[in-house]
């Protein structure tokens, strides 16, 4: 706790302590989202052991992901402190192999932990319960939140050029990435082109993404305080309305449903693969945020607060990667206790219960990061490589290589480590070894990037 204070003493006044608060909150209405969301039923007399989504079984629950739906938040967030990285690398000398290193460093490496344990947990299932299917569908579900590190490192391995875009065309850069999104989503809805619809993956959160560089465009610096309060409760309020305004008519006139988390059964998804109709929340939801920054603003200026957002951002990354392993525990643990579990979101009895297994999970949570947070930040690195093309060749096969593998983790998850069950990534055949493969090389390849990095030379005395 000593450490804590320290930190939270030496925290600069300039430093938006707002982006800090969003990230740690972001990352935490994730977690609990994904703990209300999950629907399990278990039956011990039929053997029947099944996770589903209470948005398949209670229709009414899809309004409420307009307030659970969060990682628009954690892009936004992502680009004003890719800005921020980018901007800084610049003045020091830096190039694109220390900003991959850099991501790979905070994303992969603590990734990396989380897949070993798991590929040993999956082949003791193999070992154990074979082809079980109810045992082999929790071990696919437990890999399948790696899908979000694999996209936001698609934002990061992009963010030098969008932001070299933003800088160069501001607004109409973020334009461009608006007018792809309908087009894709016109072919394929309206002209029937059904194949484009994944590029949206890359067009929706790469725009959102760039929502976060007008926010680290050092407005503050630029209007004072007080000024950029008004500006961003004006700017705020057109986005809220603006983009609550085009839900709204995507909704009601066009095919586009209200949920913004997908699940089985749904015509059309909003989230897998993204939307106009996810860009529109988006919007809204960066416009509400706007609205809050002062008055959070001045809370985080209260000791306690912003100690709980440091904490929050040193174990973050840990919780995120863990959390799915702990829900998983608490119901698997139900189920060796013979414990039935029929109930529906639609009853008030499931409700009940999922109230009174919230204490475990969190308390699962908080072990894992104790026993974990250690690999969640890399060990610091004093200078930079520099912007050499050999670098940025291997840093680029980094990132894809991390892409690819945490795409792949998210399609088969750790099922069949041993039998080599095969999922289809883009077409592309995978398993959970290679899947892993691809992100250990990745870390390695990063390594490599910056290797040899040479201290600059001492200014000469005059």
């Amino acid at each position: 706790m000593s450490d804590v204070a320290s930190l939270a003493a030496a925290t600069p006044d300039n430093r938006d302590r707002y982006v800090d608060f969003l990230r740690v909150a972001s990352l935490l209405g994730v977690i609990l989202g994904h703990f209300v969301m999950a629907a399990v039923i278990m039956d011990q007399e039929a053997q029947s052991f099944a996770f589903t989504n209470i948005l398949e079984l209670a229709p009414w629950t899809r309004w409420g992901t307009l307030l659970l739906q969060v990682m628009p938040v954690f892009f936004v967030v992502g680009g004003f402190a890719h800005a921020t990285t980018l901007r800084s690398l610049r003045r020091r000398g830096g190039g694109y192999a220390d900003f991959v290193e850099a991501r790979i460093g905070r994303l992969v490496r603590p990734a990396l932990t989380f897949i070993a344990v798991w590929l040993v947990i999956g082949f003791a299932l193999d070992m154990f319960a074979g082809e079980n299917p109810f045992v082999q569908a929790v071990a696919q579900i437990a890999g399948q939140l790696l899908w979000f590190i694999g996209i936001y490192l698609l934002a990061a391995v992009f963010a030098p050029l969008t932001l070299r875009a933003h800088e160069r065309w501001g607004v109409r850069a973020l334009a461009v990435g608006v007018v792809l999104i309908v087009v894709v989503d016109v072919l394929r809805l309206g002209v029937g082109i059904d194949g484009v619809k994944w590029l949206n993956f890359a067009f929706v959160w790469l725009t959102i993404h760039q929502l976060g560089y007008f926010y680290a465009d050092g407005a503050a610096k630029r209007w004072g305080s007080v000024r950029l309060g008004a500006t961003m409760l004006v700017l705020g309020a057109t986005m809220l309305v603006l983009g609550a305004a085009v839900l709204a008519l995507l909704v009601t006139l066009g095919p586009y449903g209200i949920a913004m988390v997908s699940y089985n059964g749904e015509e059309l998804s909003n989230l897998a693969p993204p939307t106009a109709g996810l860009l529109a929340f988006a919007v809204a939801q960066s416009g509400a945020l706007l609205l809050l920054r002062e008055p959070v603003t001045r809370w985080l200026r209260r000791e306690r607060p912003w100690r709980a957002v440091i904490i929050g951002g040193a174990v973050a990354m840990t919780a995120f990667l863990w959390h799915f392993t702990a829900l998983i525990a608490v119901y698997a643990a139900l189920w060796v206790a013979g414990v039935d579990m029929t109930q529906l979101p639609t009853e008030a009895s499931w409700w009940l219960i999922k109230l009174v297994l919230l204490v475990p999970f969190l308390v699962l949570v908080a072990a894992f990061v104790l026993l974990f947070r250690r690999f969640d930040r890399p060990p610091p690195r004093g200078e930079v490589a520099g912007p050499q093309a050999w670098r940025a060749v291997i840093a680029a096969l980094a990132a894809a290589c991390a892409i690819a593998g945490m795409l792949g983790f998210a399609v088969v998850g750790f099922r069949g480590v041993s039998s080599g069950y095969v999922g289809h990534v883009a077409g592309v055949p995978m398993t959970s070894v290679a899947a892993a493969i691809l992100v250990a090389a990745a870390a390695l390849f990063a390594s490599v990037a910056v290797g040899q990095a040479q201290p600059k030379p001492a200014a000469r005395a005059h």
